[in-house]
Parts: C-alpha cells; sequence; structure tokens
C-alpha cells in the first residue's frame, strides 16, 4: 500500500484545480471547517480534509469527511479533486464503523493508524494517538527519499496533545 501511495505522490499530480481560497499566514489555505491536511516533499500542494457537515454541524452520515487538494505552486489557493486512483489508493478514507456521535476512520494512506471523529468543546476534530498520546490530527508529512520520489524516508503526524494542549508530533520510518 505504501508504494502505491508514493507511486501516486510521485505521478498522481494535482490537476484540475478550481475554486480560489485565500491565502493564510502558514500558507495552507485553511477553512473554517479544515480539520487537517498532508503535506509532501514532493511539491507544495496539500490534500485537505474538511468536515462535510450539514447546516446544523452535524457530519454526513456516509461521507463525513470532504477531501480535495489546494495548489500553492503554479496556481496558488485554487481547490482541486482528487482524481479516483488518488481517492482510492491514497488519499481516501473508509468509515470503519459508528458509534455515539462519533466515526472511526482509516486513511487510505495509513491504514494501520485509526483516526476518530469526534466532538470536542462544540467543534469537530480527528483525535489520532501520537506517541501514545491521544490528539487532535493537524497535519501529515510524507518526506520521500532524495534519490527515489517513490520510496518514503519517513512519515511525520502533528497535532494538539489533548490533555496539555501542547504540539505534539511523531516520526515513523516504514
Amino acid at each position: 500500500m505504501l508504494y502505491i501511495l508514493l507511486f501516486i505522490m510521485a505521478f498522481g499530480g494535482s490537476s484540475g484545480f478550481e475554486d480560489d481560497f485565500e491565502a493564510d499566514e502558514d500558507d495552507t489555505y485553511a477553512t473554517e471547517n479544515r480539520l487537517f491536511h498532508i503535506e509532501r516533499s514532493k511539491n507544495k500542494n496539500i490534500v485537505c480534509y474538511d468536515l462535510n457537515a450539514d447546516d446544523t454541524g452535524v457530519p454526513n452520515d456516509k461521507k463525513p469527511l470532504t477531501v480535495y487538494w489546494i495548489n500553492r505552486e503554479k496556481y496558488p489557493g485554487r481547490r482541486g479533486e482528487l482524481s479516483f486512483i488518488q481517492e482510492k489508493l491514497a488519499y481516501g478514507y473508509t468509515v470503519i464503523r459508528k458509534q455515539e456521535g462519533r466515526f472511526y476512520l482509516e486513511l487510505n494512506a495509513t491504514k494501520n493508524r485509526e483516526i476518530t471523529l469526534e466532538s470536542r468543546e462544540e467543534k469537530y476534530i480527528c483525535r489520532i494517538d501520537i506517541n501514545s498520546q491521544p490528539a487532535a490530527l493537524q497535519k501529515i508529512y510524507v518526506k520521500s527519499k532524495q534519490n527515489n520520489s517513490l520510496q518514503v524516508e519517513y512519515v511525520e503526524i502533528q497535532g494538539i496533545d489533548l490533555a496539555t494542549g501542547v504540539s505534539i508530533s511523531e516520526r515513523f520510518y516504514p
């Protein structure tokens, strides 16, 4: 699975960009519903994961997240949809189960780490364990090997420790 992700990262591109977004201070074009994003060493474009909720703020029962590209290079701030292959093999997700207002998710790119979409303090977060601590996921960074962009050197997940409110990260090597 990791090799499929790397192939898509190297050759999957991010075409079909549409709407423009306004830049923010960290150049991620954050939205009100942004939960987290994936950055890659291959280029500056990011894959964004936003809450897909109705007007009352309740997540869509079948598709609680909206996933899309944000261009940060050629057309900064433009949004693009994932291709079928990108969604199915790399950047999509599966709802494993739903229970008491929570969605248990698995990213196609990181099937060994469960993510829980849940409401905390009137806001939805994606909870994940980082260094064995519950955290609100903010970013996943995938570093490709310098001499071969199809191979991952490491993956780093970053978030906010839910107990302390402090930034926390964990790097792992495939």
